[in-house]
């Protein structure tokens, strides 16, 4: 299922070493993932979203704020019976570890980031899962050999999507709700635009289902400091949302998520 970056033929794993028939070696690190991202497919020293941000997240989910949101996750991939998932855009791993335990049935689970960082702190928490240092544009996963991919709020190549996928495959496509944190973000921004909840017309693929929830919080300071590093709103700082996170010890906050199910065709 694991392939190759350089030559992509199948990869197998001995004695803590992916490598392939054509004499390519991939040492596992310590925590137990392994780096596919080739030198040549790098666009920058360290690609991904900064440990910063990535340990922000990992506070924030680790409170269970998106609980709610894991637990919908795994209702949909219980309902479909999902087998070998892939997790794009992995991240720390909060997901995919929830994925870990209870899709207990599935044979095997593999979370997938371009973020070191991100799939090393994965890797620590979850160790039922395989973890991949690689993009979502140049995925070491087999062709036709994924049940079920999960992307939530990670971007990817729709032709790489089909390419893994097994006929008839799903996908899971978690996206911002029309007000998500409009809370915050009316804090950033003079005129505030509401998140499209339109499904992305995909080729190749038929989308089944789409359903949204939400959940109100509230979040103390240090959650909510965690909530703004973790988002691209961490770049959009500004004198009036600074002044707001000090004056405060709780916060108000609104989460909504669309989750959006699609068949390959």
């Amino acid at each position: 299922m694991i392939i190759c970056p350089i030559c992509q033929s199948a990869l197998s794993l001995q004695n803590k070493q992916w490598s392939c028939d054509k004499g390519h070696c991939f040492d596992q690190a310590k925590e137990g993932y392994t780096n596919l991202l080739a030198v040549q497919h790098k666009h920058s020293k360290q690609p991904g979203d900064s440990k910063a941000m990535l340990q922000a997240r990992q506070h924030f989910l680790n409170q269970g704020h998106f609980a709610f949101l894991a637990t919908a996750i795994n209702k949909v991939l219980s309902q479909y019976s999902a087998q070998n998932i892939v997790d794009l855009g992995c991240g720390e791993g909060y997901y995919t570890q929830t994925i870990s335990k209870q899709q207990s049935n599935a044979n095997s689970v593999i979370g997938i980031d371009i973020a070191k960082d991100g799939i090393r702190m994965a890797a620590k928490r979850c160790k039922q899962a395989q973890f991949f240092v690689a993009s979502n544009h140049r995925l070491p996963i087999a062709d036709n050999s994924i049940d079920f991919t999960v992307r939530v709020f990670a971007p990817s190549d729709n032709q790489e999507l089909l390419r893994i996928s097994k006929p008839k495959a799903y996908l899971l496509k978690v996206v911002p709700g029309a007000m998500h944190l409009s809370k915050l973000r009316t804090l950033l921004y003079k005129d505030l635009q509401a998140h499209s909840e339109q499904a992305e017309d995909m080729p190749g693929w038929q989308l089944l289902e789409q359903q949204k929830i939400a959940q109100l919080a509230t979040l103390n300071r240090p959650d909510m400091n965690a909530l703004c590093m973790m988002t691209p709103f961490a770049w959009k700082k500004n004198k009036e949302l600074e002044q707001h996170l000090k004056s405060q010890d709780d916060f108000e906050m609104n989460f909504e998520f669309v989750l959006q199910v699609y068949q390959r065709q």
